[in-house]
């Protein structure tokens, strides 16, 4: 059964979505990564937020490859479904762990271009000596 502990603050609302049997971090991972797809979805719908979603890698850390997958699928199907996109950075071996379970992220994956190694390039601006 879910439920949530929320309090106000002067200028905020602290919400920790709770599942009674969140023994784990994966769970609690994974309560966090259904509570920020909702929020941005809604918000989305009442043009009140961008049309996207990002999380980095630490949203995986200890979580279960089919709880991986699932949610890597879930992100897929709602932000189709409500014309927004979802943006992870990923570590290789936790995709690799839903590319094994029957997740293609293929169509989803950017490779990134980093151009330190040429004339006048860089990284956010940095370059990198050898």
């Amino acid at each position: 059964m879910a439920n949530r502990v929320s309090s106000a603050g002067r200028s905020s609302l602290k919400i920790t979505p709770k599942i009674s049997s969140d023994v784990s971090q994966g769970i609690n991972k994974m309560s966090i990564f259904c509570f920020d797809l909702t929020m941005a979805v809604i918000a989305h719908r009442e043009g009140r937020a961008p049309d996207f979603l990002v999380h980095d890698s630490h949203i995986f850390d200890g979580v279960d490859d089919r709880q991986l997958t699932r949610a890597l699928e879930i992100a897929v199907d709602v932000t189709a479904a409500e014309g927004m996109q979802y943006i992870v950075t990923i570590n290789e071996d936790d995709l690799a762990k839903a590319r094994n379970l029957g997740f293609n992220p293929a169509p989803y994956l950017i490779e990134p271009l980093l151009t330190d190694a040429y004339e006048g390039g860089g990284l956010f601006g940095f370059r990198f000596e050898r």
